[in-house]
């Protein structure tokens, strides 16, 4: 009966042990279960706060998600990101690190460990994480454009290149697609092919004008002056910023001198004297277009404006003396030149246009010595072969 009475008591004791373990487990459970929900909800809320600009908030809710569950691979992507934005990087790449190992397949998480890596130099590292989002996402613009970058950084173009031909293969609608081919043949200088890819991409879209202020820049660094000064005099009537438009005077100015298209070069020049009229460097430049466009009193104006702001301005005088040459004033053009005999870069140059004066006063033995001078001299400075083979003075 004894026996009986306590087999019966140990069961009863088993029965309500087993009963209030598994009541703990419960809510050992249900507490994992509210870690979790709170944790998500907690990343959400942190998400909110990080793309608001509420960086110091985010970083206290993300906290409190990591601590609600650990094991949060994005949350960890989250607070790696907010580490970066504080220039954290050392801890960012902890934590990206730690969301990968956590989730492989978290393909943002190695475009980030390649951001870091990219920053700090490392870009064959940088290339690996790059590749590792694309090998994820192989439709991701951003993905693609980063590897293609990595592999420029490792200069290996034609990686790049044949990257690029494949996707736009695959993705032949993508527009940022072929303005990266384009800007990397540009700087390979396989311009034919960057022109043709540039206006494919401008037809494919109407918000295009940087794409076709990349196409002026194709042109100018090709040499091709005459293309990017109309490019950029069209960029010049479609915009609607005023430090762009001056940006694209500048180079429509400079592409049509190049082009000698002197008459448009004035007509930019114009445009942008109000807010150049201190600038003595303008003057000389507006000058010399003039002068190439046969203006001779507007050159004469601009050399003289240019002295007033800068006076003994070397690049002014010669102007000057250019424009009293092409009037046929003579001897004030071998008074101009006579100053600047002295200033090196303009040296050689101006002893020829002293040369020239003297031989057109009829002074023939000092225009016989300053021939020999300048020629002991050698090449003339840059102003001074332009001024020589201007439009209107070829023939001097």
């Amino acid at each position: 009966m004894l026996r009986k009475t306590t087999i019966i008591m140990t069961m009863i004791v088993l029965v309500v042990c087993a009963g209030c373990q598994s009541h703990a487990q419960n809510r050992r459970a249900a507490k994992a279960r509210w870690d979790k929900t709170s944790a998500q909800i907690k990343l959400s809320l942190a998400q909110q706060q990080y793309e608001s600009g509420k960086t110091n908030d985010a970083k206290k809710t993300i906290a409190e998600c990591i601590s609600a569950d650990p094991q949060m691979p994005q949350a960890h992507l989250l607070l790696g990101k907010l580490l970066y934005v504080e220039q954290n990087v050392e801890k960012a790449v902890s934590e990206f690190q730690m969301a990968v190992e956590l989730d492989e397949e978290l393909d943002e998480g190695w475009y980030w460990l390649g951001t870091a890596a990219e920053e700090r130099k490392q870009a064959q590292q940088a290339w690996l994480y790059y590749n590792n989002a694309m090998t994820l996402k192989p439709t991701k613009v951003d993905y693609i454009l980063a590897v293609v970058d990595a592999y420029a950084a490792q200069d290996k173009p034609e990686e790049a290149i044949a990257l690029l031909e494949q996707k736009i293969e695959a993705m032949p609608t993508e527009v940022s697609l072929k303005v990266a081919a384009a800007d990397l043949m540009c700087r390979l200088k396989s311009s034919e092919r960057a022109v043709k890819l540039y206006k494919q991409a401008m037809l494919m879209t109407t918000d295009n004008s940087d794409i076709v202020e990349s196409l002026g820049y194709c042109y100018m660094f090709s040499g091709e002056w005459s293309q990017a000064a109309e490019v950029f005099n069209e960029l010049v009537k479609q915009s609607k910023d005023d430090q762009k438009n001056k940006l694209y005077l500048q180079a429509a100015a400079l592409c049509s001198m190049n082009s000698a298209q002197y008459d448009q070069a004035v007509n930019c020049y114009g445009k942008l004297s109000v807010e150049e009229r201190d600038n003595a460097e303008f003057w000389v430049r507006m000058g010399q277009a003039a002068l190439g466009a046969g203006m001779i009193e507007k050159a004469l104006t601009c050399g003289r404006r240019a002295l007033a702001l800068q006076p003994g301005y070397a690049d002014a005088v010669a102007l000057t003396g250019c424009a009293q040459y092409v009037a046929g004033d003579y001897a004030a053009a071998a008074t101009s030149f006579e100053r600047i005999t002295t200033d090196k870069k303009n040296l050689g140059f101006s002893w020829l246009m002293r040369a020239r004066c003297y031989e057109r006063l009829g002074q023939k033995d000092r225009a016989q010595q300053a021939y020999k001078k300048a020629l002991e001299l050698g090449p003339h400075s840059e102003l001074g072969d332009f001024l020589v083979k201007g439009k209107s003075i070829r023939d001097w």
